[in-house]
């Protein structure tokens, strides 16, 4: 299991990497106004699944498989647990 938090501004930032192994991801906005995005690394504002403030969401992370966040603001956190067997 890994956990932690991060800030994402307005560039693509790196959630989590599933390395070799399959695994759950577990994110959180931990913002209270605005919307996280979350996709590959092409990731945009306008073009990713929207995390809305305050909510968390499950995703399956396959082998070699990694999750990106962009925000419309500079700053915004996140917290994130990937669970691998």
């Amino acid at each position: 299991m890994t956990n932690g938090a991060i800030t994402v501004g307005t560039a693509a930032t790196l959630i989590s990497h599933a390395g070799v192994n399959p695994g759950q991801l577990h994110v959180s906005n931990l913002e209270n106004t605005y919307t996280i995005f979350l996709g590959g690394l092409a990731i945009t504002v306008n073009a990713g699944h929207a995390l809305q403030k305050s909510s968390s969401e499950d995703f399956a992370m396959y082998p070699g498989q990694s999750m990106y966040a962009v925000s419309t603001k500079t700053g915004h956190a996140v917290a994130f647990t990937l669970i691998t067997p």
